[in-house]
């Protein structure tokens, strides 16, 4: 049984998960607060790190993504790794050597160059999360605090305008994310707390579209397949964007 480790951040396991399935799956690793080493093994200045990522992953963080994790039927076991740990056959942070070092694009494509797998154009097409759909509200928002364009505000109130978002849309994410969209935008929308990533990855699951900005919630919309409406990170081109996929039912602002 094959194993995989990864260190972070949230989203990036996500997409990491793809080649996992595609490489037979097995034993998954969560390294326990090792994001630091890894961004500097691979020449990043951990100064530089998002805030919200220092000391992650946490003990909290992977009992939040274990149910998720367990519900994938590629994956047989999710164990924590620790420092001093051997390091498995499949070091997923190895991605880190190619997106935005030799490679800028698609996190798909990037994990498929570090491990040197053919990469096609289904590929940008084809779901590989599973979970258990739970109907709440046609429409599901996140929006975070990160990849936020100086023209995004502008794009989110032509998008909320166009629905009735107390009738027909949720919010998911952080109370604080929460309390800030409706203080943005002046509007109220129905917030709802999950207990885990798993109940996340089900309540999108259960919705037709989900509109959001670059970040976890998105990730996992895009790894069931799910229609998206994106707030696109403008500091590249958009067909660079590590989270741009050519999909029919995808739609970028």
């Amino acid at each position: 049984m094959k194993q995989y480790r990864h260190s972070g951040t949230f989203g990036d396991l996500i997409y990491s998960l793809y080649i996992v399935k595609k490489m037979g799956g097995g034993e998954f690793q969560i390294a326990l607060q090792n994001i630091e080493n890894c961004v500097k093994a691979y020449g990043y200045d951990p100064a530089n790190i998002d805030p919200r990522h220092i000391g992650r992953f946490t003990e909290q963080d992977i009992a939040g993504l274990t149910p998720l994790l367990l519900r994938q039927r590629y994956i047989n076991n999710v164990t924590t790794w620790r420092q001093g740990d051997p390091v498995p056959e499949v070091d997923l942070d190895q991605y880190r050597a190619v997106l935005y070092r030799t490679f800028e694009g698609n996190i798909l494509q990037a994990y498929h160059m570090a491990f040197n797998l053919p990469f096609m154009m289904q590929d940008y097409d084809t779901p590989w999360l599973e979970a258990d759909p739970k109907t709440v509200k046609p429409i599901v928002i996140a929006r975070s605090s990160q990849y936020i364009p100086a023209d995004g505000d502008e794009g989110w109130r032509n998008i909320i305008g166009s629905f009735d978002i107390t009738k027909d849309a949720f919010f998911i994410g952080t109370p604080a994310e929460h309390s800030a969209f409706e203080t943005k935008f002046g509007i109220q929308v129905d917030y709802y707390p999950v207990q885990d990533f798993l109940e996340m990855a089900n309540v999108i699951a259960g919705a037709d579209l989900m509109v959001s900005n670059q970040g976890f919630p998105y990730s996992l919309a895009i790894g069931l397949g799910k229609a998206t409406v994106l707030e696109a990170n403008k500091i590249v081109p958009l067909t660079m964007n590590e989270c741009f996929f050519p999909r029919a039912n995808t739609q970028y602002f």
